[in-house]
């Protein structure tokens, strides 16, 4: 089976559509879903409907980001959970915290095993990172969280982030994600209309967090 791996997302929509277009035109037969789907970007709604409504297979967990617009825990959260409704919310938090890929002996997280805020890095030290991911049973490791595109090995495990869709924080600012077939993984950027978020974030005059949502997609950084 041949996958398309997806990772924080956040609302942006433009980034969303560019990367399903490139995942259709690989051949990619599903799309594994990391979290983060909802929370910053000017399209929540859109964002999460896309995903609902993908025609080929999809396993998706939970964020932590969704995990917050499910609780309402800050004001971007709650602004996220008005614009996406209850349904939506309710889709959100009933989503798992992992899920095992045995087609690809692999297993998907949003950021380590048992807790969806720790950040595994490129560069946690090698004991670090051997602890945070002791309990992966399959050969390969896929997490996201750190908006980061990166493979490293930990041990035993091939650790995985494809970096993030809608917001990474690498300084480029295409859109990130993998395609993983069979345990085989292929890391990909895909271009994207970022003026065209941007403009979206512009008309948005109630987003609590416009400014920051606007600096981290013209500089694709933290």
């Amino acid at each position: 089976m041949r996958d398309a791996v997806l990772f924080d997302i956040h609302g942006n929509i433009d980034a969303l559509d560019a990367v399903l277009a490139d995942v259709a035109a690989a051949g990619c037969e599903g799309l594994v879903l990391g979290g983060d789907y909802a929370y910053m970007g000017p399209a929540p709604d859109d964002c999460v409907d896309r995903l609902r409504e993908y025609p080929g297979r999809v396993v998706a967990i939970l964020g932590n980001t969704d995990r917050m617009i499910a609780h309402g825990d800050d004001a971007v959260a709650e602004w996220a959970a008005d614009r996406l409704g209850d349904d939506r919310v309710s889709w959100l938090g009933g989503l798992q915290p992992a899920r095992v890929l045995p087609e690809h002996d692999a297993l998907i997280v949003h950021a380590v095993p048992g807790d969806d805020e720790r950040r595994l890095l490129p560069d946690t030290p090698d004991a670090q990172a051997e602890t945070m991911v002791a309990s992966v049973g399959g050969a390969t490791l896929l997490c996201g969280h750190v908006h980061l595109q990166y493979t490293r090995k930990v041990g035993a495990v091939e650790v995985v982030n494809p970096g993030s869709v809608g917001f990474p924080f690498d300084g480029d600012p295409a859109a990130a994600w993998a395609i993983i077939e069979a345990g085989q993984v292929e890391l990909r950027r895909t271009v994207y209309d970022v003026e065209r978020a941007l403009a979206r974030l512009a008309g948005l005059g109630s987003h609590p967090e416009r400014a920051l949502a606007e600096r981290r997609l013209r500089s694709a950084r933290a």
